[in-house]
């Protein structure tokens, strides 16, 4: 059985995090939770029957008395690299939130200490284990789609998520807590979603990056585009900004056909055929993702090699965040080869 500790006990753990260690209770149990509000850590406690005992205010007491396998961090953003590295040199594997910092220099030290410590490094990127992403990604491996030349992805909406109202519903709106807005925050999953379902690094990155509505000091507004390695395209627009909604918007189009997520469901149009059809996968099951994640997580620590999705991969999407933060400041295109990747 392996063991598992929670620092931080936010609405993303009690929302996806917990679902995923209820459903996969026959092979990790948490022994441990952490959070500075006494209600949030016993919410979770609860949920997971941790000990009260074992219900900690300072994540260091945690690491200093408890001894699991591993530590799940879902924390806010500029707590990231002083307490995953806390974790590492403490000799625990991680599995992180994301992003995994809120600049590519603390990325790299924490990368650094988690290669001293020799423990493994994971990274949240749930939106792979939607399961109409997974579909998606099954279609065009089989060459349903030909090669993917364009994806094209829009979510536009009126405000942050909000975090645990005993702690700070807005810290995601500060940038001294988030380092960043609607593009860090939700762009974010688009980003490494269009590298997997185009099949190609982004190579270039050109952006405008703004704020036009509310009353913060981090961005409401990302238009990106990305240029992959292979020559396709991806397009990214997401907002914090429009409070009526926008449409929302999921396509990969390639040389032999397209498909979309919309309504509810994932469609297929293949060119010899000429119709949008449905196809057998789930709808935006958030919860399902983090059960297959955890899952995969846990299987490569149980069979004792690195996570699929590892810091590196972390730090490599970061750095495509970055680009585009830096794009929009200079007003051209960066290279993901100007910063380390």
């Amino acid at each position: 059985m392996i063991t598992a500790a929670i620092i931080g006990c936010g609405r993303i753990v009690a929302e996806g995090h917990a679902y995923a260690f209820q459903a996969l209770k026959d092979r990790v149990q948490v022994i441990a939770v952490a959070d500075p509000v006494p209600e949030r850590r016993a919410l979770i406690g609860e949920m997971l029957g941790v000990p009260e005992e074992a219900w900690y205010a300072d994540y260091r007491d945690l690491l200093s008395r408890e001894t699991p396998d591993f530590v799940d961090l879902a924390l806010p953003h500029f707590l990231h690299e002083e307490v995953t590295i806390a974790c590492a040199q403490a000799g625990r594997h991680i599995l992180s939130e994301k992003p995994l910092a809120t600049s590519l220099d603390s990325a790299d030290r924490i990368l650094e200490a988690v290669d001293k410590a020799g423990v493994y490094l994971g990274i949240m990127h749930n939106y792979r284990y939607l399961p109409h992403n997974v579909r998606a990604l099954e279609l065009i491996a089989e060459g349903r789609i030909g090669d993917p030349f364009f994806v094209r992805n829009e979510g536009l909406g009126g405000g942050h998520y909000r975090g645990a109202s005993e702690y700070d519903p807005h810290w995601r709106a500060k940038g001294e807590r988030s380092g960043g807005g609607a593009l860090l925050d939700n762009g974010y999953h688009n980003i490494y979603m269009a590298e997997a379902l185009m099949g190609s690094p982004v190579k270039s990155v050109y952006a405008h990056v703004g704020t036009y509505v509310q009353k913060q000091d981090v961005d409401d507004l990302a238009v990106v585009l990305l240029e992959h390695e292979n020559g396709g395209v991806s397009s990214i627009q997401v907002s914090w900004a429009v409070r009526g909604g926008g449409q929302w918007v999921s396509e990969v189009h390639g040389t032999a056909g397209s498909l979309r997520f919309a309504n509810g469901r994932l469609e297929l149009f293949e060119n010899g055929r000429g119709e949008w059809l449905p196809q057998d996968a789930g709808g935006f099951d958030h919860r399902s993702s983090f059960v297959t994640l955890f899952s995969e997580f846990i299987t490569a620590l149980e069979q004792g090699h690195p996570p699929r999705l590892d810091g590196r991969a972390a730090r490599h999407n970061l750095a495509i965040v970055i680009a585009a933060y830096e794009s929009s400041r200079c007003k051209r295109p960066v290279a993901l080869s100007e910063l380390g990747e």
